[in-house]
């Protein structure tokens, strides 16, 4: 089944970065981040302020932008269990930073042949969250984020309406 989902994801990052020279990945404790230019590395994480949730940088070494975006969202991330209550074994997942929302809007009508106006959204066939850097939001990667910890959670596919209330949940609570 990994091996499977691996070569459904490479097909689709394949598709996704084809009119892109090469996609580089940066590595965190929980996930891959996947991005086709350094640009947009350094616009996520300057857009990604974790305001009164940056305390919890403090025990994390950040030499580069990198550096620094994936000890973000590795708080996010760790926040968000805390949130939910839920410490999901193995969770690991990718992040796909994209241009803009008309490129995360483009993805999901290939990927699901429906058009929404979302500036990010969570596949859980490919474990990947797909973001746009020049919209990213605190509270819409949290709702996101918290998709993933459901899906890592549970380990079956649980009902929409469930994985919604839930992330809206952390979207909600997430600076308690």
């Amino acid at each position: 089944m990994k091996i499977l989902t691996k070569i459904v994801l490479s097909g689709i990052l394949l598709c996704i970065f084809s009119s892109v020279p090469a996609a580089s990945e940066l590595k965190s404790r929980y996930t891959t981040i996947i991005y086709s230019s350094d640009d947009q590395v350094r616009r996520f994480n300057k857009e990604m302020s974790l305001g009164s949730l940056s305390y919890l940088l403090r025990n994390k070494a950040s030499i580069t932008a990198a550096d620094e975006a994936a000890n973000k969202l590795d708080v996010l991330i760790e926040r968000v269990e805390t949130v939910l209550e839920m410490y999901p074994k193995e969770l690991r997942f990718n992040v796909i930073l994209l241009s803009s929302e008309s490129e995360v809007q483009d993805v999901f009508r290939r990927k699901y042949g429906r058009t929404v106006d979302y500036i990010a959204f969570y596949s859980p066939r490919d474990k990947t969250i797909y973001l746009s850097v020049r919209d990213v939001e605190l509270g819409v990667l949290a709702h996101e984020i918290g998709h993933v910890v459901v899906d890592f959670y549970y380990g079956i596919s649980t009902p929409t309406k469930i994985h919604e209330v839930l992330a809206q949940y952390v979207e909600t609570h997430l600076k308690d």
